[in-house]
């Protein structure tokens, strides 16, 4: 009984085995047979779930959200690679610009109160301006032409040195060159007579990459000078009558306007571009620096015309608003051109001379006209701009936060019909 009952609960356990194994065996072959020969609806639905990478294109259609955004989205940004830091004395020194101006047009506003109300005799600072406008006229034309054959002399000598660099790496003055020998001596021969024609033919070639103009023509820009005269002394009556029907106060809101104006629309020229052929690496014959000329903006001094004409219509003679339009036109529209020419060439004390003349001179006009209190609310105002507006400059600095990255930027495709 014994050995039945263990023999039937064997023959059970064998039998489950069996199963076991033929399932196992069952689930193996299937797995292979996957492997083998895979389910095509299996494939097409894995490769439809799986995404491109996705890209920093806006004109690239992906498969991701309008509002996605990739962990790699930030890795280029840059912050503040452009942001310059300044020094108070650098600021210190371009503020007073602003100064030197104010003080360039508070001086016609004088001048004018002068002839207007206190009689004064406008042909004395016509004189003054006219003698000052002359002396800089010479000071520019000396030293524009020093410098312009200065700057001819040094690219000469750069296209020297290109032609000869390029004559040593020339094929004929190698030693191993079969030719070397044959064409030295005719080559020292003719050297001098070579060389001769191409620095003359050069010379011609080399007055367009001049980044200094040409001095101006003595003849001509008196002709033109004596024209100018010419005409506004014919305008004066016509300018002089110009606001009659209107009231002294709109001419005075109008003139404040302007000044206004003047100064807002100012070309406040901090850094001019070096623009020396000589100091760049590149050749002579780069059209890229030629493009850098600096070019100043004429709109404050036709502002300023404005102004000068404006105030003119008051004056009770001709005489006086031809006086005071000749005035404005030399200190508002030439005093800053020669400024400017000057700060260009680097000559900085003349300017630190230029800029001192000119604001204590005003001072003390303002004291010898208006009294002390209005010469001490003058010059807070000046020191508040020139001194004080550094400092608040450096204090927005810290909140300057400028961001840069490598995005692709679309070029629109303009077809003409």
């Amino acid at each position: 009984m014994i050995d039945s009952k263990h023999s039937g609960f064997s023959s059970c356990e064998t039998n489950s085995y069996v199963t076991r194994e033929t399932s196992v065996s069952i689930t193996t072959t299937e797995r292979h047979q996957q492997k083998q020969f895979p389910d095509p609806n299996q494939s097409s639905k894995s490769h439809k779930h799986r995404k491109r990478p996705w890209k920093k294109l806006l004109w690239v259609k992906q498969d991701y959200a309008d509002n996605y955004t990739d962990t790699s989205f930030l890795s280029q940004l840059k912050r503040n690679s452009t942001v310059v830091t300044y020094s108070y004395w650098r600021l210190f020194r371009d503020f007073s610009l602003i100064g030197m101006h104010l003080s360039v047009i508070m001086s016609v506003i004088l001048v004018f109160y002068g002839i207007y109300a206190l009689n004064w005799d406008p042909v004395r600072p016509t004189i003054v301006s006219t003698i000052t406008t002359f002396v800089g006229f010479v000071i520019y034309a000396l030293t524009l032409k020093i410098r312009r054959n200065r700057e001819l002399i040094n690219l000469q000598r750069r296209k020297i040195e290109q032609l000869s660099k390029h004559r040593s790496v020339s094929p004929f003055s190698r030693p191993n060159s079969p030719l070397s020998q044959s064409s030295t001596d005719t080559l020292d021969g003719n050297l001098n007579n070579v060389n001769n024609r191409n620095v003359s033919r050069h010379d011609l070639n080399l007055e367009k990459y001049l980044t200094e103009p040409s001095p101006p023509d003595h003849f001509g820009t008196f002709k033109s000078s004596l024209l100018i005269l010419l005409h506004l002394l014919t305008l004066s009556p016509v300018l002089k009558s110009l606001t009659n029907s209107s009231a002294s106060d709109s001419i005075w809101a109008i003139s404040a306007w302007l000044c206004f104006l003047n100064m807002l629309f100012n070309d406040y020229v901090i850094d001019f571009p070096r623009v020396s052929r000589v100091s760049s690496l590149n050749s002579v014959d780069d059209q890229d620096l030629l493009k850098r000329k600096y070019k100043s903006s004429n709109l404050s001094k036709n502002i300023a015309l404005s102004n000068a004409i404006v105030l003119a219509s008051r004056l009770n003679s001709n005489l006086s608003a031809f006086c005071y339009i000749l005035f404005s036109i030399e200190v508002c529209g030439l005093f800053p051109i020669f400024n400017n020419f000057t700060r260009r060439c680097q000559f900085w004390k003349f300017h630190t001379i230029q800029l001192a003349s000119i604001v204590f001179g005003v001072d003390y006009s303002m004291y010898r006209i208006f009294g002390l209190g209005w010469m001490a609310c003058w010059v807070c105002l000046q020191l508040l701009i020139v001194v004080a507006g550094p400092f608040y400059f450096l204090a927005l600095q810290k909140y300057k936060d400028e961001l840069q990255g490598p995005w692709d930027t679309a070029h629109p495709v303009v077809k003409s019909f």
